[in-house]
Order: structure tokens, then C-alpha cells, then sequence
């Protein structure tokens, strides 16, 4: 047993295992160990003490991920590269991407970018992620929009990154933001957008009163 196995079989919860599986739906295992422990595990490993393969588990592909965040931006953008086909979730989704935090240059920005293009759920969202992360406040803002505009992939996980990348970009500027949501392509993406963005102490409550006015234009 390798010091990774060990940590992990030291660490697993099975009660936590069960409730984190109703919340997550992957096709890799989970083992139930919280995240603050992964965090902290990974400072002590890097990635290519991880195989990844049809058998590796949920805590493996975010220590895989965590574990990179040390790294400078091309082996960052590779490992990223390497794991996209095993980002199969949400969760996985949002806690990798964020830490990747080198991914702010323009290597990073075209990396996201082309996902946006591409068919995948998820390779979509870890793009809407990491430009949500990392570009959010930048001048190429008119550019991502339209990428965003562009996208082909109507599945439930993309559409909700949509609606959270037009509630954050609220926060940044507002008057863009409620163009885009009052353009959004589906009722979905407008409603989850303005219930988000309601939900932010960084929007005024006349901001707030402006969104929830769209509401009824659906």
C-alpha cells in the first residue's frame, strides 16, 4: 500500500461516502473524504503519483487536481488537459478549476475558450468555469460573451454555469450583465441567473429589483 492508498483508506467515510453521492453523480467511485484533508494531502504529493484510469476514484481525480495547483502554468494547463476526460461532475468541476490559478494568461484564456466549443458537458463547464475564475473582470469580456453565445451544448450543467457566469459578472458590471440575461437563450438560464444573483450581497437592492422585473417578461 502506497502512502496515497493509505491516506485515502485512513480517511474514508462511509456515511459521508453515502450522503456525498446523492449530492454528486459520478461514475468513479467516492470514498467519502472531505475536502479541507485532500487539500492539505496534496501539498505533500504531486500528480504523477496518481494513475489515472477507469478505476481511479473521485478523491484520486481531485488530488490529481489539487495537487497541480503547485505547478507553473504549462504543467498546470497539462495536467488540466490530462484530466479533462475524468471531470465527469460538478464538483469536480468547481474545486479543480478555481485552483488552478496560474490558468490567467493568454495560454489559459484559449484553453477555455475552445471548450466552450466543444459538445461535452463538462469540458464546457470547466471552460464557463475557468473563465468565470479567471477573466471575469478582464477586457475581453465582449469576446467571451459571444464564445458563450456560441455554444452548442444544451445540457443541464452547462446551462447552470451560463446562468452563474451572468450572476457573477453582475457583481462586475451590471448593466452588461442584465443584457445578457435579459437575452439569454433559454427561460432556464434567465431564471437560475437572476435567482443567483439575487442571492449576492454585492448587488444593491435596487439592482436586485431591476432582475426580478425581467422575471416577468419570461
Amino acid at each position: 500500500m502506497n502512502k496515497i492508498e493509505q491516506f485515502l483508506e485512513e480517511n474514508s467515510e462511509k456515511e459521508f461516502a453515502k450522503f456525498q453521492s446523492k449530492l454528486i453523480f459520478s461514475t468513479h467511485k467516492i470514498l467519502g473524504v472531505r475536502t479541507p484533508l485532500l487539500r492539505k494531502f496534496a501539498k505533500k504529493i504531486s500528480p504523477d503519483e496518481i494513475a489515472l484510469s477507469k478505476s481511479v476514484t473521485h478523491e484520486e481525480i481531485l488530488l490529481y487536481g489539487f495537487s497541480a495547483s503547485k505547478l507553473d502554468e504549462e504543467k498546470q494547463l497539462l495536467c488540466l488537459k490530462t484530466l479533462l476526460p475524468y471531470i465527469d461532475n460538478w464538483a469536480t468541476c468547481d474545486q479543480i478549476v478555481p485552483s488552478l490559478k496560474k490558468l490567467n494568461s493568454q495560454k489559459g484564456y484559449q484553453f477555455f475558450m475552445q471548450l466552450l466549443l466543444t459538445n461535452k458537458e463538462f469540458y464546457v463547464r470547466v471552460g464557463l468555469i475557468g473563465l468565470m475564475r479567471n477573466f471575469l473582470k478582464s477586457d475581453k469580456m465582449e469576446e467571451i460573451l459571444e464564445q458563450i453565445s456560441k455554444i452548442n451544448c444544451d445540457k443541464y450543467y452547462v446551462n447552470m454555469a451560463i446562468a452563474w457566469f451572468y450572476a457573477e459578472l453582475c457583481a462586475s458590471n451590471f448593466a452588461l450583465a442584465k443584457k445578457q440575461i435579459e437575452n439569454a437563450k433559454t427561460p432556464f438560464i434567465k431564471r437560475k441567473a437572476i435567482s443567483k444573483a439575487c442571492e449576492s450581497f454585492r448587488l444593491s437592492a435596487s439592482e436586485k429589483e431591476e432582475l426580478k422585473l425581467l422575471l416577468k417578461k419570461i
